[in-house]
């Protein structure tokens, strides 16, 4: 394959830069036509393939290899390369990435100079790539966090691993941003990626910037131009001019004087290549470089390690093993396999068998025949897990991991001081996350075991509790994460009550997690159960902001249907944290608003939950130009959605939860919405129009969360009372509205359902606002008086207005009401066939109101008396007359 090729990129590390809305950085390392890919969000990919485009407006493309993400790029005349990353052919975000630095900044080489390390920098590919020496400048900073005595400056594997990881663990413990990705390529010693990253820990130490060179080509404007006129024919032929000549120009040919000094060396012609224009930035100055001098350790590191190890024999109950003795790998596994956890706490422990053998026993001798089936060669704790699935009752399998729950205590204290008893408790009860379904009392108290365990065992060691979730958790879960979608949500609970609340080390787990399951829609189904744990500890920053969105609008891609729906969940999730979350989610506007025309009904139930929360966003601030054209797309989203005939009842039904919030701030969505709420069932609608039963200490309940499909497919949606959120007399009025602008003969049950429900408590006063609602209504409501299946409702309604409070409004809606009323008397006992309310039921509610007396008995006695005068042939039929005798 030609290496001049030109989408052939130079070997090395290449600094990257994903603008927005990816927003992170990160690290190419090229070798050949195969690259590495890693970025600060956790994307990652160790085989990439370099190969040219097939797009003209780019040379080249990084392809990742999974059928999504491409990275096409040109090259610029410094040498670096920009480009677009896409996915599914959609382009997502600009890039850039800088090519691998050849030499120390002048800057750098002062800076190492002045720390007087113990070695000297010759090479720094070479003298940097098994970490001692990086290990030894942070221990300039922070003297009391490294001891030199743990780092070995050897030349093998095992030597640089170990290096490197206990400089990981430093690196999260100061939330220091050095990564995986950027000390790796330099463990492999990669070119530049010692140089990237000795430039980075000054930045961070000195927080000063280096000076950067920029070389670009100049290039002729004209073609009738001394550079174009150029003839390369007498140039070749022209003798190199003497050393000394070329030594004097040294300084102005930049990188050509090397190679042409070279030449006139050995006395032979050369061509000079176009001239280069160097551009410096205003930071950079002159320094003066004093040689780099080595200072010699008084002791060898073995002596160094025999001083240490006689001070933790001598605090063996407070002192850790050093980390370098334990030969711990990486988290993500190195060197083709999972880690070996350390030693943990120096000191006795009792074993965790010894703990859990007296409880598992108690339990099972109340089972004789338990007792009976136990295998007399084996614990009776490992006899009892083969038991637990066929013989054992479901309710002793509780009441032992529940007892084990209760002495949790003491199996932390084990498995920190000895993490090979972490192995055999994980071992032991891991087989029944697998052999229980998720709704399995039992597998439910098995997870809160594991769950205890990971809290009690982070307060005492959190590094080892995440090292060990890594290194024996992990690669048990993963298969359970691909195969069992229903367990997932416990699972992911499960694993972050193991991982350090930092953002680094989730961001570690996370990426340890995607390399176990190896398929990205399952870990994308993940990663929406992991964003709402981040929101609740408070760690969703930019760095895991971005990793999650990147991930999301992979997902939206997705030919799946339940991927897109973790995606839409994921951003569902981003926008509920906060504001400046909300405003990096709605940048993201066009490339999920076409899902409106998705069929599946969990895509457009989140689609609708990420609309509403995202109208609420835009009514918090300050309106401007793009804000109202955002909030016109949204509104046309739920528009689409709640006017189409077909849509799914379960998505009304989340529209109509999540939506009620934004109907004070959008009062264009109250038609769409009150033709909703009607259309539902009656059993979906009456759950929304239920107050909420309060607790005997007066606390309201917390919202409840349904799942409406059978099944491990539907995610759980919260239900609420919509009416303790609606703009009550604004609904009622679109309700009136509506039902006379389609001229409806009479109310239906669900009309009378709605009005009721928006009527204020009979103690709670009825502005005048209501009155104008009243009129609308009260031909329907007085109809409905004489209806059997409506007159309950209609009873409730007429009271709700004659009793009010203040005492003007009920008498302005007692006057409103008389001339209706003498109507539906006259109606109810004519002689039309129709069906007729009960006259017990009618009379008992003219007597409750007669009752009440003032206004109302006298309006009734004024309506009697006209109903017996103008139509006394229907009053001789009914029994009114005994109202007032």
């Amino acid at each position: 394959m030609d290496a001049t090729a030109p989408w052939r990129l130079a070997d090395g590390a290449w600094a990257t830069n994903h603008a927005a809305p990816l927003s992170t950085s990160g690290m190419l390392l090229v070798s050949g036509v195969t690259a590495s890919v890693a970025h600060a969000s956790g994307l990652s990919r160790r085989v990439a393939a370099l190969h040219a485009s097939n797009r003209p407006e780019f040379v080249g493309v990084i392809d990742y290899n999974d059928g999504h993400r491409k990275d096409y790029f040109k090259k610029n005349q410094d040498g670096s390369i920009s480009g677009s990353h896409f996915v599914d052919d959609v382009p997502v975000a600009d890039f850039t990435a800088m090519k691998p630095l050849q030499a120390l900044p002048r800057e750098v080489l002062k800076w190492l100079q002045g720390l007087d390390l113990s070695y000297s920098i010759r090479n720094a590919k070479r003298d940097f790539n098994n970490g001692f020496l990086v290990a030894e400048i942070f221990s300039r900073y922070y003297p009391n966090d490294l001891s030199m005595h743990t780092f070995d400056n050897g030349s093998k594997a095992a030597c640089r691993n170990d290096n490197w990881e206990q400089l990981f663990r430093f690196f999260k413990k100061r939330n220091i941003p050095i990564g995986r990705m950027d000390f790796e390529a330099v463990s492999q010693s990669l070119i530049g990626a010692a140089q990237a990253l000795l430039v980075k820990m000054y930045t961070l130490m000195t927080r000063r910037t280096v000076a950067v060179f920029v070389v670009q080509e100049v290039l002729p404007d004209d073609p009738n131009s001394p550079v174009g006129r150029k003839d390369e024919s007498a140039e070749l032929t022209q003798a190199a001019p003497p050393p000394e000549e070329l030594q004097a120009r040294e300084e102005h040919r930049g990188q050509d004087a090397s190679r042409v000094f070279e030449a006139a060396r050995q006395n032979r012609r050369v061509e000079r290549s176009a001239p280069k224009a160097v551009n410096e930035r205003p930071e950079a100055v002159p320094l003066d470089i004093a040689e780099v001098k080595a200072r010699t350790l008084t002791k060898n590191v073995a002596q160094l390690r025999a001083q240490q190890s006689q001070i933790q024999q001598a605090h063996l109950q407070k002192s850790r093993v050093a980390t370098s003795m334990s030969g711990r790998k990486s988290s993500a596994g190195t060197e083709g396999g999972p880690s070996t956890p350390s030693l943990g706490y120096v000191g006795a422990a009792k074993p965790a068998i010894d703990v859990m053998r007296p409880i598992v026993t108690a339990v099972l001798q109340g089972n004789e025949r338990v007792m009976k089936s136990l295998d007399p060669r084996k614990d009776v704790v490992a006899s009892f897990m083969e038991l637990c699935r066929t013989l054992v009752p479901e309710a002793m399998c509780v009441q032992v991991f529940d007892g084990l729950s209760g002495q949790a205590s003491q199996l932390a204290d084990a498995m920190v001081k000895s993490p090979a008893e972490f192995w055999r408790v994980w071992t032991l009860y891991s087989p029944a996350l697998v052999e229980f379904s998720e709704s399995s009392p039992v597998f439910e108290s098995v997870v809160h075991l594991f769950k205890r365990l990971g809290v009690l065992m982070g307060e005492t060691d959190p590094v080892l509790t995440q090292q060990l979730m890594a290194d024996v958790g992990l690669p048990s879960l993963a298969p359970l994460l691909i195969d069992s979608a229903g367990k997932r949500e416990p699972f992911c609970e499960l694993i972050y009550t193991y991982t350090q609340a930092q953002v680094l080390s989730r961001l570690g787990v996370l990426r340890a997690l995607k390399e176990a399951i190896d398929n990205l829609p399952v870990y994308i189904a993940c990663l929406s159960y992991f964003v709402p744990l981040e929101m609740q500890a408070e760690l969703l920053d930019e760095t895991l902001l971005a990793h999650y969105r990147y991930y999301a609008l992979v997902a939206l891609q997705n030919l799946q249907p339940k991927i897109r729906v973790a995606g839409l969940a994921i951003l569902v999730t981003v926008t509920a944290s906060s504001e400046e979350h909300s405003s990096s989610v709605l940048q993201l506007l066009p490339s999920f608003t076409e899902l409106v025309h998705d069929s599946w009904w969990e895509v457009q139930a989140q689609l609708v939950l990420l609309t509403s929360q995202l109208l609420n966003h835009l009514a918090a601030g300050p309106c401007t130009g793009d804000d109202e054209a955002a909030a016109e797309a949204l509104l046309e989203v739920v528009g689409r959605l709640f006017g189409a005939p077909g849509t799914s009842k379960i998505v009304l039904q989340v529209g109509l939860c999540s939506l009620v919030t934004s109907l004070r701030h959008y009062p264009a969505l109250l038609p769409g919405y009150v033709a909703a709420l009607l259309r539902q069932p009656a059993g979906m609608r009456q759950r929304l129009l239920a107050p909420a039963v309060k607790a005997e200490d007066g606390a309201v309940p917390p919202p409840r969360r349904l799942a409406y499909v059978m099944g491990t497919s539907s995610r759980l949606y919260e239900e609420c009372c919509i009416c303790d959120f609606w703009p009550a007399v604004d609904l009622a009025r679109t309700l009136a509205a509506q039902a006379e602008a389609s001229r409806l003969e009479h109310f239906e049950p669900e009309h009378l359902e709605v009005l009721t429900a928006c009527l204020p408590e009979p103690d709670v006063d009825l502005g005048e606002e209501w009155l104008s609602v009243f009129e609308k209504v009260k031909a329907y409501v007085f109809v409905a008086l004489i209806d059997p299946a409506l007159h309950h409702g209609a009873r409730e309604v007429v009271r709700r207005f004659w009793l009010c409070r203040p005492q003007n409004t009920a008498l302005r809606a007692i006057e409103a009401s008389k001339k209706t009323l003498l109507q539906t008397l006259r109606i109810n006992y004519s002689d039309s066939v129709h069906t007729r309310v009960r006259e017990a039921d009618l009379l008992e509610l003219l007597q409750e109101m007669r009752d009440s007396g003032g206004a109302i008995a006298a309006m009734l006695q004024s309506v009697v008396d006209q109903f017996r005068e103008a139509h006394n042939v229907e009053f001789q039929r009914s029994r009114l007359d005994a109202l007032f005798e």
